[in-house]
């Protein structure tokens, strides 16, 4: 998600051993979502303690990239915008994805004052209704507008040094919503967003996901509408190609493969409780849907707590090691297996001329 940010930070400053650290400043969230995973098991919501956040600080000297999403709304932790700050002292990149719904003038210049580095905006619809009907509780109307007046500011605080966060949006296909892709690549692109990107479902946690996702998953599953799948994507295509948007599109290859986007990045998540585990899908006690009819009931696996030792010493647990070894090696743990990030999931990119992606050369050191 932060990839073009690692990649370019890479061209102007040392390499470091590991791409991206994920640190989830708050599992609440203001919204309903249908596809939650926080649905499918009793959590209780909480923030990650400052204090518990200033324990990973000696860490971040080996990654690229701070990315503070986890499964709750980043703007509803207070100190998200210190957090920020802080990443940037470590010389770290910064940002979070968001609905959204609480990006009013306030917070928006907060997040730029902090010099947030880039921001992924969840949008599941282009009409209203279907937006409602997935992400509950939340509004389109507002989500949009909110996001037009950041896109504004963001032009009134760019400057020599900084030129404002990288802006995405994430739209996640299932069936309600899968026909409303070229109407929303044209919304978005109208909007100022600077890459848009469609996506497949990440996690099947419960029976209703298999009755929602659009790729291959077990043989009890609805017939998957391929035919009007790609002529969904030619249509967004061609609108992207005219607005000049960076588009990204699943592709139609599917399977499973023994190589993980989150340990490519450094396969490293911390919770808001303080576990820290490989990645976000490992880092709750998700219930986990198999092909094969059967269902994992608890997919969490956490190697230590940052609230109880200091991350050096849960990094070189000797199972965490092992546990890295086996991907290094092109071995899928245990713990993996029937996880719906190992599926093939390279991207078509269509790019339009014009391209309205940012200037993103000037990357804190």
């Amino acid at each position: 998600m932060f990839g073009i940010y690692s990649r370019l930070r890479r061209l102007f400053h040392k390499p470091r051993p590991y791409r991206s650290i994920a640190i989830e400043c708050t599992d609440r969230c203001n919204l309903l979502c249908v596809t939650c995973p926080r649905l499918s098991y009793d959590y209780k919501p909480r923030d990650l303690a400052m204090e518990a956040f200033k324990k990973l600080v000696p860490a971040l000297k080996n990654y690229d990239n701070v990315d503070l999403t986890g499964w709750g709304e980043p703007m509803l932790h207070k100190q998200v915008y210190d957090m920020i700050r802080i990443s940037h002292e470590q010389g770290c990149t910064a940002g979070f994805i968001t609905n959204a719904t609480l990006l009013d003038d306030k917070r928006g210049r907060k997040l730029l004052e902090a010099e947030i580095n880039w921001m992924f905006v969840s949008i599941d619809g282009a009409d209203p209704g279907t937006f409602s009907s997935i992400r509950v509780g939340g509004d389109l109307g507002k989500v949009i507008n909110n996001v037009r007046h950041f896109v504004k500011l963001r032009e009134e605080y760019r400057t020599p040094t900084y030129n404002g966060p990288f802006l995405s949006t994430t739209f996640t296909m299932n069936r309600a919503n899968f026909e409303e892709v070229p109407e929303f690549v044209a919304l978005a692109s109208d909007v100022g967003f600077d890459q848009i990107h469609i996506k497949n479902q990440d996690v099947v946690s419960k029976k209703d996901d298999i009755e929602q996702i659009l790729f291959p998953f077990s043989d009890d599953q609805p017939a998957i509408p391929f035919d009007k799948l790609e002529s969904k994507f030619a249509q967004a295509r061609l609108i992207a190609q005219e607005q000049g948007t960076r588009l990204l599109l699943p592709t139609f290859e599917y399977g499973i493969t023994n190589i993980c986007n989150p340990m490519q990045q450094g396969g490293t998540y911390v919770a808001a409780t303080g576990d820290v585990s490989p990645c976000v899908n490992l880092g709750h006690p998700t219930p986990r849907m198999m092909p094969d009819g059967s269902t994992i009931e608890n997919s969490g696996l956490s190697f230590g707590n940052i609230n109880e030792d200091p991350y050096e010493t849960i990094w070189n647990n000797p199972a965490w090691g092992k546990f890295r070894d086996e991907f290094n090696n092109g071995i899928v743990p245990k713990a993996c297996e029937g996880c719906q990030l190992l599926r093939k999931s390279e991207f078509h990119l269509t790019e339009g001329t014009g391209t309205k992606t940012a200037d993103l050369t000037s990357v804190p050191a």
